[in-house]
């Protein structure tokens, strides 16, 4: 069946190609909302030329929530191979913990850039990000946009990236744990059997100890 869901354009990075910034990368987070284990951010710098070629052949890249999480495992394969550069970054629930999930996220964002950088030679002159993340210390000029992985095709490629790495790290995670938390199916969010689980069972040393159970307002049991 077709995904009636409308494609992620281009139309943000041609403006700024227009403008004369020549490497442009799309920035965005997963695992924010997750109850247990990382967050990651995924970065992704696509080519800036031939972009209708380019447009044709990410055709099936859409925001990573409305398409099927095999698809999301499948087009970061794609993503990775496309991209002129790429990178991912990881911050763990302990920090998460220890300085709250907005600045865990940029902590992971800066990561991200390092593991660009780290796999490239390319020097990024502009970012596009999710309208949630500060990369303030990159000293870049950015642009944040709101709802970002469903507009900009950067983004919403970025976004793919986070998320197959988050749910690989969490599955990886869970080995560790008690089946009881269905972290396999779940990947670390907070189902209705993963809620009551953690009050039945406890917490876990991955589970986000500071972050509030929407069940009932309070927060998981010390």
């Amino acid at each position: 069946m077709k995904n009636k869901t409308p494609m992620p354009t281009l139309n943000e990075e041609r403006a700024l190609y227009a403008e004369g910034y020549k490497t442009i990368a799309g920035v965005d987070e997963a695992g924010r909302g997750s109850i247990f284990g990382p967050v990651c951010v995924g970065m992704v710098v696509l080519p800036s030329q031939n972009l209708d070629d380019l447009t044709q052949e990410l055709n099936e890249v859409r925001d990573s929530k409305k398409i099927s999480r095999n698809k999301v495992y499948r087009l970061s394969d794609k993503i990775k191979g496309v991209a002129l550069g790429w990178g991912v970054g990881v911050a763990s629930a302990q920090e998460v913990d220890k300085i709250r999930i907005t600045g865990a996220v940029s902590e992971a964002g800066y990561r991200a850039y390092a593991d660009l950088q780290g796999r490239s030679s390319l020097e990024i002159d502009f970012l596009l990000t999710d309208s949630r993340m500060n990369l303030s210390k990159l000293e870049l000029p950015s642009k944040a946009i709101v709802k970002g992985d469903m507009l900009c095709l950067s983004i919403a490629c970025a976004a793919i990236l986070a998320k197959t790495q988050h749910d690989i790290l969490v599955r990886e995670l869970a080995k560790q744990y008690n089946e009881v938390y269905q972290l396999q199916n779940n990947v670390g969010y907070g189902t209705a059997a993963h809620i009551q689980a953690v009050w039945t069972h406890g917490h876990t040393d991955d589970h986000r100890k500071t972050f509030v159970l929407k069940a009932n307002q309070l927060p998981l049991p010390e």
